[in-house]
């Protein structure tokens, strides 16, 4: 597979500096049969999506500068793939008696698969990934007691389109609160350290939120939760925010900052510096 990759320098109005354009290829080995992405056996499995984020390793952030996707594979009933062949043994048949004649009167290229896919970009870079998970995507359903049928939707073709998810019968398509829930359960590992260390903690947080941020602190450095009456983040350029959820979902796994905890009476005010 091919994915192109664009470094370009990210300062406003310096257009005299050069942009670079990188080719790089991407091998993927797909091993799988056509029930590993339906929820039910016999029924025609989802389009199998393939999607590259590209990050700047200078600038730490959890941004990516390039976002690409690819349809790679779809999953087809037993009787559209015997068509398919009728259809490709038809031409070849076609291709056989036009030989020897001559080119004008026209020649029908067989039907040939792609040897590379493209990688279209996208100009949605904010949208955080969703990972899909089979045995806990699985599970929840099967603890609902809920089975439907998927159906596929078409991929936007244009540049920057969205993907498309997978819709399902409307009338038993699960409720949207599954989705979230299993989004939540997400962890995220930061690094801390505070300024006068050297060597940093890890922290780990069982969920994207302020809350299990605020637990795992108290956790590593024995301050209490509803002692924390502030907690702010400071970023690179030196704004100083309040920290919410919004912020905290998008920290990506190793982000790393400067820890800093500041007591004034009874309470404690919390800031993490990015690095």
């Amino acid at each position: 597979r091919r994915t192109t990759v664009y470094d370009v320098e990210s300062a406003a109005g310096l257009r005299s500096r050069s942009c670079f354009l990188v080719f790089l290829q991407v091998f993927i080995s797909v091993n799988c049969l056509s029930t590993d992405f339906s929820s039910q056996k016999g029924v025609k499995g989802t389009p199998l999506i393939i999607q590259i984020d590209t990050y700047s390793y200078n600038s730490c952030s959890s941004r990516p500068i390039h976002r690409a996707f690819a349809q790679i594979k779809v999953f087809c009933d037993k009787g559209a793939e015997r068509k398919l062949r009728d259809e490709e043994k038809k031409q070849l048949r076609r291709i056989n008696r036009t030989k020897g004649r001559s080119s004008s009167s026209g020649s029908t290229s067989p039907i040939k698969r792609a040897e590379s896919t493209l990688f279209r970009s996208m100009l949605d870079l904010d949208s955080q990934p969703v990972l899909f998970i089979p045995d806990v995507h699985f599970g929840n359903l099967q603890r609902a007691g809920q089975v439907f049928a998927v159906s596929t939707e078409e991929v936007v073709a244009d540049r920057g389109g969205p993907l498309k998810r997978t819709s399902c019968q409307e009338d038993i398509c699960p409720s949207q609160p599954k989705k979230t829930k299993v989004e939540q359960e997400r962890k995220v590992l930061l690094y801390v350290r505070k300024e006068s260390d050297e060597v940093f903690d890890a922290l780990m947080l069982r969920s994207p939120t302020l809350k299990a941020l605020m637990e795992a602190i108290s956790d590593k450095y024995a301050v209490p939760v509803n002692k924390m009456a502030k907690v702010h983040q400071k970023s690179k350029k030196g704004v100083l925010v309040n920290m919410d959820d919004n912020i905290v979902q998008h920290y990506s796994n190793e982000d790393t900052f400067i820890l800093s905890l500041e007591s004034s009476a009874d309470s404690w005010c919390v800031t993490l510096s990015e690095l």
